[in-house]
């Protein structure tokens, strides 16, 4: 794995040596280029009109020398290693050296073309003073141009990297929630019935030996025996439900439909399951993660007990497909009108779901049904490398 990183970590410099070369030689080369060719043209021009004599030199032996003296000063860049040269001094340094090699290349370019004679060293110098200052200024811009796109380059990968500590952040603090949830229900559907059993088999202890003598305590005892029994049997093991539920593990789809088949008898439900949720849904296949099965289960248990509380519903449909990545979850109910609030109130279960949800990159959204009742859908985006695996 290390070497994989380093693999990788070797890559990524190679690719951004080759950006910050490419953005120093094409800013550098298009810069030149215009002052080259332009100064070409001007001097043609100029020295038509002022010195008839000097302007029968054809135009293309200075757009030529011109030429070479670009080609020259991008083959120095090249060669000078400017832009995997650390430091700013460094940079300059051989920047302005790639210059003074386009000032002595063109004068030494137009000789050779005829532009100017050899022995005219006023007319070379001053052209390879301004071929060195039309390079260093080149030169100088295509530097600019690869530090902006380095700076550019170090602030997405911040924000990249910052983007990946909040996910892994939120990751952790998801798989920690479901750790408590898991050893809280646990601890309740083991050890706290356990001791509710023991107290029980006291109280039964108890009720033997006040039988016949002392009645009223007996039925004491006997109302304090049936409440335990009720706590054990609904109220602990209905937290244990809502803390972490059946089926969970087995995948999204099992344990919807537990929670479904837990509704009365008279409310008819039917549980629709696309091909891409099957899927994914697939424990063998490294699926869904816990934290997302769960999150979908708290949006069908939600969506149901609104349903029971404001109306109760015959009919619940539940639909369940992913597509393109994003896993949707629409719950419909036939019971009461829905009537949205004015003022939402974010205590309440849907606001705070709904908040979860966004922090995932999901939506909720709930609204009147269409024969009355309500719909509640929620889009969940799945994880991009667990997408890839469940697509594998």
């Amino acid at each position: 794995m290390q070497g994989g990183q380093q693999v990788a970590a070797t890559a990524t410099r190679t690719r951004d040596e080759v950006e910050d070369r490419r953005a120093l030689l094409g800013a550098a080369g298009v810069v030149a280029l215009g002052y080259a060719f332009g100064a070409a043209l001007q001097s043609s021009w100029i020295y038509s009109q002022v010195l008839p004599e000097w302007g029968e030199i054809e135009l293309w032996r200075r757009l030529s020398a011109n030429g070479v003296a670009v080609t020259g000063l991008v083959v120095a860049l090249v060669l000078l290693r400017v832009s995997s040269t650390p430091g700013i001094v460094g940079v300059a340094l051989r920047g302005l050296g790639a210059a003074i090699v386009m000032g002595a290349l063109r004068v030494a370019a137009q000789v050779v073309l005829g532009v100017y004679p050899a022995s005219d060293t006023e007319s070379l110098e001053a052209e390879a003073f301004a071929g060195t200052l039309i390079a260093t200024i080149s030169a100088a811009i295509g530097v600019a141009a690869m530090l902006l796109q380095r700076r550019s380059r170090a602030a997405t990968r911040a924000a990249e990297r910052e983007a990946v500590s909040v996910e892994m952040a939120v990751r952790a603090l998801e798989d920690e929630e479901i750790r408590v949830r898991r050893a809280v229900a646990e601890g309740l559907h083991g050890t706290l019935q356990q001791r509710l059993v023991l107290v029980d088999a006291r109280l039964d202890a108890v009720q033997a030996a006040t039988e016949g003598t002392l009645p009223a305590a007996t039925a004491d005892v006997r109302w304090v025996r049936s409440q335990l029994a009720e706590a054990r049997d609904l109220d602990v093991r209905r937290m244990s439900r809502l803390l972490y539920p059946d089926r969970l593990e087995l995948g999204v789809v099992p344990a919807v439909r537990a929670l479904l088949g837990r509704l009365p008898a008279t409310i008819a439900t039917n549980l629709q399951v696309g091909e891409g949720l099957r899927h994914v849904d697939d424990p063998t296949r490294g699926g869904l993660t816990i934290p997302e099965r769960l999150l979908v289960v708290r949006v069908v248990e939600e969506a149901v007990t609104n349903a029971l509380k404001h109306g109760p519903p015959s009919r619940v449909d539940v639909r369940m497909d992913v597509t393109d990545g994003v896993l949707d979850v629409v719950v419909v109910n036939d019971g009461g009108s829905f009537d949205a609030p004015e003022e939402p109130d974010p205590t309440t279960g849907t606001a705070r779901l709904a908040q979860r949800l966004r922090i995932a990159g999901g939506s909720l959204h709930v609204g009147p049904g269409p024969g009355g009742g309500a719909v509640v859908d929620a889009r969940l985006p799945l994880g991009v490398l667990a997408g890839e695996d469940r697509t594998d």
